[in-house]
């Protein structure tokens, strides 16, 4: 039952380890938590609200096969490759796809013209929720450009031991 639970804790680390690693996974965070907000400007049905949630979830979860393909390509062929680029280039190019189509939902859910200028207004007379949102933006742009910085030595040792000894 212990290996049952390890597997969680594994793929969490997975997930960690792409949020503080990869910038397009935190951008693609950021940009899940905005439509999230502002979806609730629209009567959008439970149906609608499941294609959004399928939506997350296949851009971050192809995000994430993405650095695991990148992560492996990296351990196999430390040095450049056309293979290597090739499988990374076609692992992006997976990203790509299931971003266009995410775009694509969020132009279908989202292009009411009615209700855009309905948060427009929205904004413009609470001035509170103004600042709030522009100060959402300054963090998440901390969150998608300033991430922590990474001690690879130390995790390198963690994860693979010392291999100089």
């Amino acid at each position: 039952m212990t290996a049952f639970f390890k597997a969680f804790v594994y793929a969490w680390q997975g997930i960690v380890y792409a949020v503080k690693t990869q910038r397009n996974f935190r951008f693609h965070i950021a940009a899940m938590v905005y439509v999230t907000a502002f979806s609730f400007f629209y009567e959008l049905t439970k149906g609608e609200y499941v294609l959004l949630a399928l939506t997350f979830s296949s851009v971050i979860s192809v995000e994430l096969i993405n650095t695991a393909i990148e992560a492996a390509v990296d351990l196999c062929s430390p040095e450049y490759h056309k293979l290597a680029k090739l499988a990374k280039d076609a692992a992006a190019g997976a990203v790509l796809v299931t971003a266009i189509f995410a775009v694509s939902v969020g132009v279908l859910l989202f292009g009411d013209i009615a209700v855009i200028k309905e948060i427009f207004r929205y904004y413009g007379s609470h001035i509170p929720a103004l600042v709030g949102l522009i100060c959402s933006f300054g963090a998440a742009w901390i969150f998608i450009f300033l991430p922590p910085k990474i001690n690879w030595s130390k995790l390198c040792k963690a994860k693979f031991g010392d291999k100089e000894k």
